[in-house]
């Protein structure tokens, strides 16, 4: 195809951009605005119509899925010449470099150095912890190793003390004795060889005449000063991206680089070297209202614009009020059960967004529950998460020790310097004298302070073994458990980027727990047996993957992504968006961005849902609407209670009435007495008689 078939199928703006030759300009190119296409326009553009040598271009990207697929775009568009273009990510380009020039930095560096990845740098630093004789509990290599990221970085001292600078001091010694690279030094290296070395930087600057930048919003400084220095010359430096979804300042993306590319780089006139994308070839018409509607209430932005399109009006965003989280997602799961068979939509259509990873797990066993297909995009299924199965392993072997599989998993779970060797050694010998592991402890004969470590692991079980045989609430078993065995403050020392998370993940845990009071009868180790079988259940079912399945994500996983339908859910107050924001400005307009990105993943039908009450960490709460609703649509009452179900809008309802069939998971069938607000009083056969439990919950069906 000609280059002119190629110009003609972008719309005006588009074309205005692929066809810019020389200058700076910023591309701000909204969601769903076609901004791929326009940058791999410009570049086969700038070979095929300006004989541009492509060896001459060098365009950057985040990762190398986007730079193999932009060369390949490309090379068809401009032909096999073109495969000589410098397309590459930020650290592909600083290893091109540094292979060539590393050498004049004289810092022991050769050109055939390698890279070690960050698992590898986390081990060289826990190693040399260990080397200084270090308390390992009080020097945790993670938390380390990221402030020694973060001081090659930002050139901060974030050390607690002259042993950790220690650490930084032997860790730098350890990669250039050992000719290695990590990560950070892949960038932070090439751009203290352009900074430095003036006929360095001057080869680059004359080699590359245009230069060009995808996903601008989310380069860090470093990053921009670099792109900076090599544009200083020629000043054709294109980049593009969209302020408005700037949503990764976690990882150090810099929302004032487009203020300082404006301010650094201007047409010859003086004004500003923009051209803005706002045709929106993805969502349609209603859908789009709410976006620019929420994304004004932000005061800090570089560019003012407003999506259009013209792929009609569509469907109003729904936006829904459920009474509890179960009951948020339960209705869900009946509207997803609707589209299926009468919308013509399949699963692999939908998405449900949330803030945080935690919040996915009551989605998840609705869904497993109505046997609705779903994969954890970007993620970890809730119940195969490590410290969740850690701690149920842990309660299980406190129910029954005598579970080998469950002691092997958390035996050494917080460290108690039990080993592979002894732990194979105590197996034989259990299997040796039929008998348990558990129960081999006693009589396994082995050095004095190994042997201590097993008994006081015992004694810890049992401990925990006679504390349960008092307890009345399921609600109590998870913070019990996290802090007898010392889970917690492992995690809480633990101190790396994760560590939060984990936290948040066995909180988390708890909501089943407190829940399970409600549906399962019988004594406290009873009901508890009956959880742990219905969770042992979720996690099988759990490990059944399917192409045609609903995506549940966060935010953040699904930037660049499309659905036909989204359900942006738990849009609370706290939550989203996050209580840590409300004392700062600019990370409260990260939240603002954030929920701009989930609008706008959706092309035709959108869903903003909460609750009036929610479960969150075991404790009940009564979280006000996001503020984020009212912005999106102020002139109108934003809630429609219960989801807006109506006898006519979904025959799969599960709000009972007096004299309703039902059928209980455990409890088996009966009939619905009366309904008081969210609990219902059912009428089971006996043994189990009246039970009052929560009409939402997916334990429960309509006959």
């Amino acid at each position: 195809m000609k280059m002119t078939n190629w110009l003609e199928q972008l719309n005006p703006q588009q074309k205005k951009a692929a066809t810019h030759i020389s200058g700076p300009l910023f591309v701000v190119a909204g969601a769903g605005t076609g901004k791929t296409r326009t940058l791999t326009t410009r570049i086969a553009y700038l070979i095929e119509e300006l004989g541009v040598a492509p060896d001459s271009i060098l365009a950057v990207t985040f990762t190398n899925k986007a730079a193999r697929e932009m060369k390949e775009r490309i090379v068809e568009m401009a032909g096999p010449y073109a495969t000589n273009t410098w397309i590459y990510t930020f650290h592909a380009f600083g290893v091109k470099v540094l292979r060539r020039d590393i050498e004049h930095l004289k810092m022991g560096y050769t050109v055939n150095f390698n890279i070690i990845d960050e698992d590898d740098a986390k081990a060289m630093v826990r190693k040399i912890i260990k080397d200084l004789n270090l308390d390992t509990k009080s020097y945790k290599a993670n938390a380390i190793r990221h402030k020694i990221s973060l001081f090659k970085h930002l050139n901060i001292d974030y050390f607690d003390n002259a042993n950790e600078r220690l650490v930084l001091e032997k860790y730098t010694h350890e990669l250039i004795t050992n000719n290695l690279l990590d990560f950070d030094d892949l960038q932070i290296l090439t751009y203290k060889l352009f900074d430095e070395h003036q006929h360095i930087l001057e080869y680059y600057q004359n080699k590359f005449n245009f230069i060009l930048v995808d996903e601008f919003q989310d380069t860090d400084h470093l990053q921009y000063k670099m792109m900076k220095l090599l544009a200083g010359k020629q000043k054709n430096l294109f980049v593009v991206g969209d302020p408005d979804q700037s949503i990764y300042a976690f990882r150090g993306a810099n929302y004032d680089n487009a203020k300082f590319f404006l301010n650094d780089f201007k047409n010859e006139d003086g004004s500003k070297a923009e051209i803005v994308l706002d045709l929106n070839y993805r969502s349609t018409k209603e859908i789009l209202k709410f976006a620019n509607k929420l994304i004004t209430s932000n005061k800090n932005r570089p560019f003012s614009k407003s999506l259009e399109t013209d792929l009609g009006n569509g469907l109003k965003p729904f936006i829904w009020s459920a009474q509890s989280d179960l009951n948020e997602a339960q209705m869900i799961a009946n509207e997803i059960e609707t589209l299926i068979k009468d919308g013509g939509y399949k699963y692999s259509d939908i998405a449900i967004l949330y803030r945080n990873n935690a919040l996915s797990r009551s989605f998840e066993d609705v869904f497993m529950k109505y046997n609705i297909p779903y994969v954890l995009y970007g993620g970890i299924s809730f119940y195969q998460r490590k410290e969740i199965k850690d701690i149920l392993a842990y309660i299980r072997l406190v129910v029954d020790p005598n579970l080998d599989f469950y002691l092997m998993r958390i035996i050494n779970t917080p460290r108690r310097a039990i080993g592979p060797t002894t732990l194979n050694k105590l197996q034989s010998y259990a299997k040796e004298h039929n008998m348990s592991m558990f129960d081999a402890i006693d009589s396994f004969d082995i050095s004095g302070k190994t042997k201590q470590s097993l008994l006081e692991f015992k004694t810890l079980i049992l401990e925990m073994k006679f504390d349960f045989q008092n307890f009345t609430e399921l609600g109590k078993v998870v913070d019990y458990v996290a802090y007898k065995t010392g889970y917690n403050q492992m995690l809480e020392t633990d101190k790396d980027e994760y560590s939060e998370e984990r936290i948040e993940y066995i909180k988390e845990l708890k909501n089943p727990f407190v829940q399970a009071e409600a549906y399962y009868e019988g004594t406290f180790l009873e009901k508890l047996m009956q959880l742990l079988d219905q969770i042992a259940l979720y996690s099988d079912l759990d490990r059944n993957k399917v192409s045609d399945a609903v995506v549940l994500s966060t935010f953040h996983q699904v930037k660049g992504l499309e659905f036909k339908v989204v359900f942006m859910t738990v849009m609370e107050e706290q939550i989203f968006p996050s209580s840590q924001s409300f004392m700062d400005l600019n990370e409260l307009e990260e939240e603002r961005r954030i929920a701009y990105v989930g609008v706008t993943r959706a092309k035709e039908r959108l869903y903003l849902t909460r609750s009036e009450k929610r479960l969150l960490y075991g404790a009940l709460i009564y979280p006000r609407p996001s503020r984020f609703l009212k912005e999106m649509m102020p002139e109108q009452e934003v809630f429609t209670k219960k989801g807006n179900y109506t006898p006519q809008q979904s025959t799969s309802s599960n709000y009972l009435k007096p004299g309703d069939s039902v059928t209980h998971q455990v409890f088996g069938k009966g009939i619905v007495v009366s309904v008081d607000k969210d609990i219902a009083t059912i009428a089971f056969s006996m043994p189990h008689g009246i039970k009052q439990l929560l009409e939402s919950h997916p334990s429960i069906k309509k006959n």
